[in-house]
């Protein structure tokens, strides 16, 4: 079994159908065991605390390994803003990016071309980095995000005024017990 994968035994066929869907209203109202269980199309499986799908590691993001995706992520942020620091102090030392192209040789070649593809890499891992700490702050997973309208514990209701021919949906985050808590309940292992 995967990392965060959950193995659900029910008798209720309907139950299941709805966990495929993503949707967990009646199980995850009654019991703790079930809260935010989600289904991984790409694994074939239910993850709880279910986050996202890496294509790069081809596993699941989920609870119980989500601190040590950011660790890793906060990992390769760190090594290669490091590499950027370092080639671009043996660029300066060397005289390479003040050079002509015909002056530069291949070392000089290879140093500014993995400055530049270490430079694309730090900033779209910054932005994800970024926003898996957002989401931490707010107790909010990528999945639920992107998701919110299949997930009924997300919605918020307003009905409609006098005048006004349907009601209006609004996400509500039910999960969200504040900045402090959120991160402590991120830290905690058995979550």
């Amino acid at each position: 079994m995967f990392p965060g994968q959950f193995m659900l035994v029910s008798s209720s066929i309907h139950a299941l159908l709805l966990l495929c869907n993503g949707m967990v209203p009646s199980l995850s109202q009654g019991s703790a065991l079930l809260k935010r269980v989600r289904y991984c199309k790409s694994c074939k499986a239910y993850i709880k605390g279910f986050d996202h799908h890496c294509p790069a590691f081809g596993n699941c993001i989920g609870q119980n390994n989500y601190v040590l995706f950011m660790i890793l992520l906060a990992g390769f942020l760190t090594t290669e803003a490091s590499y950027i620091f370092c080639s671009s102090q043996f660029s300066r030392g060397s005289q390479i990016l003040g050079g002509t192209l015909f002056e530069t040789d291949l070392a000089g070649s290879l140093v500014v071309s993995t400055l530049l593809f270490s430079l694309l890499q730090v900033i779209w891992q910054g932005v994800f980095f970024t926003w898996h700490l957002y989401c931490i702050c707010f107790n909010i997973r990528t999945d639920e995000w992107i998701n919110w309208k299949k997930y009924p514990e997300f919605q918020f209701v307003i009905q409609s005024q006098p005048g006004e021919s349907f009601a209006r949906v609004m996400f509500k985050n039910p999960y969200d017990n504040g900045y402090l808590q959120n991160v402590k309940e991120f830290l905690s292992v058995n979550g």
